[in-house]
């Protein structure tokens, strides 16, 4: 096992709602609340809590919180269904490395409901993905009886992390090695912050689809294949590509579903050139130019003051983006597919013409023009 293994915690993406707001708590659920869920025209069978599709490892097990209400969890199904006909479907994805998934809905405002949670989930894991003798899905987990999982645990909790906030929305597992996808979702505020259920479970569905295209089930060597390794330090974790893609995805896909692309293109403004109090009431670009830290050199932590991951995730979106304009969509879509063979390095510069560098220093030139020219290069369809 990686030293770190079960924590893929660092994936996580945050709304606006949660960046301003940074209040969280968690929930708890029983065993009726689990279901699976097909693409479209899902019907659950009461018997098995499950569904059926044309693919025959489909499996999506909900684990609900007791206090997470039914327009959150229908909301929730809905854009996980969204997310397997956008994804999951994809011509190069690995079917098998994509289920199980097991899907555990949070309540931000509850962790008492979150830490009953935790109980039912790690009694389910054990049953299902316990076997004598040989380390497996529940030992790698922070579920397991040992103690690399006990210190993991100890370290990000479960569902409540241990300042006693509600774990925030990623995914926490690796398919090839635990033998299914851990998907943890928290609830955003609604009516207001409904557009952050649907982007952030498009983002953490994107995470999935990404890693399905590895054989290996090392933590550190998918990090590797994802680009997390592309800094100038070799040894730093950096988001700006694996998360970037994910951003932009998340955010394009949300918008072409609800049929507004002008929702696409006032995101990506305010994710770039919005005032902000948390930065000193000046934006991402602003800061992420008077810093002048490099875009692969932004770290998951530990970054000089006031540049945080956000940053390297939203202005790695837009780096996508300028990709995007050049290249289209599926030059993205399918360079997760090239990982294993080539690298990330060689697949990127196989796939645009360039290495990243060279491009990274090309976008920070064209990070120069003015706010029209930036976002004409944004899709409108």
């Amino acid at each position: 096992m990686d030293s770190d293994g079960s924590n893929i915690s660092d994936g996580t993406i945050l709304s606006d709602e949660e960046i301003s707001n940074e209040s969280s708590s968690a929930t708890s659920n029983d065993e009726q609340n689990s279901t699976t869920s097909p693409l479209d025209n899902r019907e659950i069978n009461d018997e098995q809590n499950s569904t059926t599709s044309p693919l025959d490892n489909r499996e999506i097990k909900y684990f609900i919180a007791e206090s997470v209400s039914n327009e959150h969890q229908e909301m929730l199904k809905k854009w996980v269904a969204i997310s397997e006909e956008l994804y999951f479907t994809q011509p190069n994805v690995v079917i098998e490395n994509l289920y199980p998934i097991y899907l555990v809905q949070l309540d931000r405002d509850n962790p008492e409901s979150a830490l009953a949670l935790e109980p039912v989930y790690c009694e389910f894991l054990e049953e299902e993905h316990k076997k004598l003798f040989v380390w497996d899905g529940y030992d790698s987990s922070r579920c397991g009886d040992n103690e690399d999982a006990r210190e993991e645990y100890e370290r990000n909790g479960l569902f409540v992390e241990p300042n006693g906030g509600v774990a925030h929305s990623q995914i926490s597992s690796i398919p090839q090695r635990d033998g299914y996808n851990l998907f943890v979702s928290k609830t955003h505020d609604l009516p207001e912050h409904a557009s952050s259920m649907g982007y952030v479970t498009l983002h953490e569905m994107f995470h999935i689809f990404q890693t399905s295209h590895y054989s290996t089930d090392s933590y550190d060597e998918q990090r590797m294949l994802n680009g997390r390794f592309s800094g100038d330090n070799p040894e730093d974790d950096v988001p700006w590509w694996n998360e970037g893609t994910a951003v932009y995805f998340s955010y394009i896909d949300y918008a072409r579903t609800i049929n507004d692309m002008s929702w696409f293109k006032d995101e990506m403004y305010c994710t770039l050139l919005c005032e902000r109090d948390r930065y000193g009431n000046k934006s991402r670009l602003e800061i992420f130019k008077e810093t002048g830290v490099k875009l692969n050199n932004i770290t998951f932590s530990g970054n000089p003051e006031p540049i945080d991951k956000q940053i390297a995730y939203e202005i790695g979106a837009w780096f996508v983006a300028y990709l995007v304009n050049e290249h289209g969509e599926d030059k993205i879509l399918d360079i997760f597919s090239m990982y294993e063979e080539f690298g990330f390095e060689k697949s990127f510069e196989m796939q645009f013409g360039k290495d990243y560098r060279t491009y990274l220093e090309e976008f920070y030139e064209f990070l120069e023009l003015p706010e029209d020219q930036l976002m004409g290069i944004l899709l409108s369809k």
